[in-house]
């Protein structure tokens, strides 16, 4: 027997806000198609959708369901909630269990006990998971007491994450990533990037990760591209502390309901919650599992949780108290360091965290080495040559190291700078639309140029002088080809408005699409109007329909399931019964085919006093 009735009846009964909570917990497959009750509840009791949601249920709600079918009395609270997932239905005033509901859950158990039983070691995803919390701590903190690590240890975690998302958001703010078919970043772009700030694959990749779900990336509108978002300006300008708060919020958002549930007998022990996790919701799928397990894995990386508990900030913001969690944070954070100190081996030792702008600075003469509290840089030719490429002088940069430093500017880096200086720009490569070639090379002296025509290494390039002016070159090769030629050769060749081609990524201006809608933000919206209109149309339906609620969804469930129904009416005290095979429902009158004496009725819904099914 089905169980769309005594769903639909208790659908009916529900106010807006109710309808609203259920369809964005249940999320209807056609939500378009759903016009009345008896549509939602059909929709509801779809096997995909009865799967999913019997899936996310606690094991006491199961026992509650289950006490339900035996005829027992469950707990109201649990009912009740059960009944705001449309899980439960409505006969007579009193819950009723679903047809449907029980055989999914039946069917859920019985493919678990045909499962392939764990081996002795368990669920690895899991217990890589429970492992994690504290596996990447700092050295430094092993001879730390308990307290001293619940201090300090998370500080040198949370620093660290922060540095390095700085780190490779500022790459993506100038050049856009490729995503791969799953929606992130590539792992050529991944690898280029780890190439470029010194940290592994697999930390860039989570970066960018925790980045997006604070909302400072975004897939490109019409390209499988990685862009920076507008707020990712201002998160870059922002407080050490602040940024924090972005990225761990963004990862707070990622915990599913049932982890936060099992969290909250927990103590805050997020890697216990997680470890009990499939032992409280039985039936949760594995990859629900795996998605839970990466968030705590996050949540540490973070330094929102050490060795899987809550940090204090991390507690807070569980709890909603963002303004305690941020001077939390603040009260943790180490003071600014009031410069860095530059080594005659080109090094840079960076005691603490740096103004925002000092650290914007420092970046672009710089590559990271290692990223903490304290934080170790090298100054590098390519970072040098890169930051004279975009426009600054020789003079500009030494003096910007100056301001830095509290140690002075040390001989060898005064060096490079100035070497650098006189030879960035010496080689321009541009492109060019005549017969003499694809590339216009202009080299400042004239004895360079000789030098470029005879160097057996850019033979390939097939250079050649122009016709009126001898330090002019050209070649048939693209500037791209021409610039990663010269590049290899140890030339040093800039080249305005050209971007070379990097694993990953794409030329252009990097922002050109950053204030297009992605896609998923497009059906996002379109979802969320969608299903408003859905409780719209429902909660209308169940308080137009004319006569007897019960009696009008039996004949509704029978039109949508072209079903036979015995139909009782009274009419001037007398009472007939007939079989009918209703047809439609409108204006306070039934049309039905006699499925006895072969005509059509019509019936006033009014005089209708029972409606069985045959």
């Amino acid at each position: 027997m089905s169980g769309t009735l005594a769903l639909a009846s208790a659908l009916a009964r529900m106010d807006r806000d109710e309808l609203s909570r259920l369809v964005h917990a249940r999320r209807p497959h056609a939500p378009a198609a759903v016009l009345d009750p008896i549509g939602l509840a059909s929709e509801l009791l779809r096997p995909d959708s009865i799967s999913r949601a019997v899936s996310l249920l606690s094991i006491v709600q199961l026992g509650a369901l289950d006490e339900l079918d035996a005829g027992r009395e469950p707990d109201r609270d649990t009912i009740a909630g059960l009944l705001s997932l449309g899980l439960v239905g409505e006969d007579a005033g009193a819950a009723a269990p679903l047809p449907e509901v029980s055989a999914a859950i039946a069917q859920a158990f019985e493919a678990i006990a045909q499962r392939s039983p764990l081996d002795e070691d368990g669920d690895p995803a899991l217990e890589a998971a429970e492992a994690s919390a504290g596996d990447d701590l700092p050295a430094a903190t092993n001879s730390l007491s308990e307290p001293e690590i619940g201090a300090a240890a998370w500080i040198d975690t949370a620093l660290t994450a922060v540095g390095r998302c700085a780190e490779c958001l500022r790459q993506l703010r100038d050049r856009p990533l490729r995503l791969n078919r799953t929606g992130v970043v590539s792992y050529s772009a991944a690898k280029w990037v780890s190439e470029r700030i010194g940290i592994p694959v697999d930390s860039v990749q989570r970066a960018f990760a925790a980045l997006g779900l604070a909302g400072l990336t975004t897939p490109a509108a019409s390209e499988p591209l990685l862009l920076t978002t507008a707020e990712s300006a201002d998160w870059l300008e922002a407080d050490i502390a602040e940024r924090w708060i972005a990225l761990a919020q963004g990862a707070l958002g990622t915990l599913s309901g049932p982890l936060r549930a099992v969290l909250e007998t927990h103590d805050g022990d997020l890697g216990g919650a997680l470890s009990e996790l499939p032992t409280a919701y039985p039936l949760l799928p594995e990859a629900d599992l795996t998605a839970a397990a990466n968030s705590v894995e996050l949540a540490e990386a973070l330094g929102l949780t050490l060795r899987g508990r809550l940090s204090e900030p991390g507690r807070l913001l569980l709890e909603g108290h963002r303004d305690e969690a941020a001077r939390a944070a603040e009260a943790a954070i180490p003071a600014r360091a009031q410069g860095i100190y530059l080594q005659p081996d080109l090094s840079v030792i960076v005691p603490g965290p740096l103004a925002p702008a000092d650290e914007e600075a420092l970046s672009a003469l710089s590559r990271p080495e290692h990223i903490g509290i304290a934080s170790t840089r090298r100054v590098t030719e390519a970072a040098v040559t890169e930051a004279l490429e975009a426009g600054r002088t020789g003079e500009e940069v030494l003096q910007l190291f100056a301001s830095l430093s509290l140690t002075g500017v040390p001989q060898p880096l005064t060096y490079l700078v100035t070497s650098l200086a006189e030879r960035v720009g010496s080689i321009v490569v541009s492109e060019h639309d005549g017969d003499d070639g694809r590339s216009r090379i202009s080299v400042s002296r004239p004895e360079l140029a000789e030098t470029l025509l005879v160097d057996r290494a850019l033979q390939h390039l097939q250079l050649r002088r122009g016709d009126r002016d001898a330090s002019v070159l050209f070649s048939r090769l693209r500037p791209d080809h021409v610039i990663a030629a010269l590049s290899d050769a140890r030339y040093l060749a800039s080249a305005p408005g050209i971007r070379l081609d990097i694993p990953g990524s794409r030329g252009g201006d990097p922002g050109a699409d950053a204030q297009d809608p992605s896609p998923a933000a497009v059906r996002r919206a379109e979802d969320e109007s969608a299903l408003a209109e859905l409780v719209e149309r429902v909660f209308e339906a169940a308080r137009s329909e004319p006569g007897t609620g019960d009696f009008t969804r039996r004949i509704e469930l029978a039109i949508r399931e072209r079903r036979a129904v015995r139909v009782t009416a009274e009419a001037a005290g007398q009472s007939r019964s007939f079989t009918l095979l209703p047809v439609s429902l409108s204006g306070g009158r039934l049309r039905a085919s006699d499925q006895t004496a072969g005509v059509e009725r019509t019936l006033p819904v009014n005089l209708i006093t029972a409606v069985e099914p045959v």
